[in-house]
């Protein structure tokens, strides 16, 4: 603690007897601007806010019961109206000041009941999420087994029966319902050797080698 020198005046006897009390006025003046002191010490302390809103409250008061008994002296009725009014003036402040913290602390309270609510939709959202997906699973094992898809996405057709390769081809069944199959051989083979067939087939193979010039 550094010593601070205080420099001494003194009063004649005689003069302090004019002296008087402080009024409840003043005194109640100095409380008010006390409290919003204390409450700004305790908003920027981390630790110990208890011990130290005690001590503050004790100093306070002690203070107060000092001005109780302290003699000062005498102050013109003008300055005394003037204490009332800037009292008047903190305590209108202290009540917008209330005021507006209510209305904060509505709009916090509203903030955090819209984010509850965006919370809960997110998570029904989820759980929409979760309840197609594992539907679309159930509909992609019922498509595997309809199709026999195995694990690795190769179509499984089942194997054909020794009967059906041994069944006769469509050439042989359609030639069995011709009663005078050689002569129709015959008139096909000749067909397929004439020069109209000739001149038809390749002018089908240069209109295919136009269109794959284009």
């Amino acid at each position: 603690m550094e010593h601070i020198n205080l420099k001494q005046i003194k009063i004649a006897s005689n003069k302090r007897k004019t002296w008087q009390p402080l009024s409840k006025n003043i005194r109640a003046h100095l409380q008010t601007m006390m409290e919003p002191v204390i409450i700004t010490i305790l908003s920027n302390s981390s630790k110990e806010k208890e011990q130290i809103q005690y001590h503050l409250n004790s100093l306070k008061k002690r203070l107060l019961q000092q001005c109780e008994t302290l003699k000062v002296p005498p102050r013109k009725l003008n300055s005394l109206a003037n204490v009332s009014n800037l009292l008047n003036m903190e305590r209108a402040q202290a009540r917008a000041n209330e005021e507006g913290l209510t209305l904060l602390q509505e709009e916090i309270d509203k903030i955090i009941e819209n984010a509850e609510l965006v919370t809960g939709n997110i998570q029904s959202l989820k759980n929409k999420i979760q309840i197609l997906a594992h539907e679309v699973e159930e509909e992609e094992e019922k498509m595997k087994q309809v199709l026999q898809i195995d694990s690795n996405g190769v179509l499984c057709l089942p194997k054909l029966s020794q009967k059906s390769l041994k069944a006769p081809m469509l050439q042989e069944e359609i030639l069995t319902l011709i009663p005078n199959q050689n002569a129709l051989l015959k008139d096909l083979d000749v067909l397929h050797n004439s020069s109209q067939m000739e001149n038809m087939s390749r002018f089908i193979e240069e209109a295919y080698k136009k269109l794959d010039a284009l």
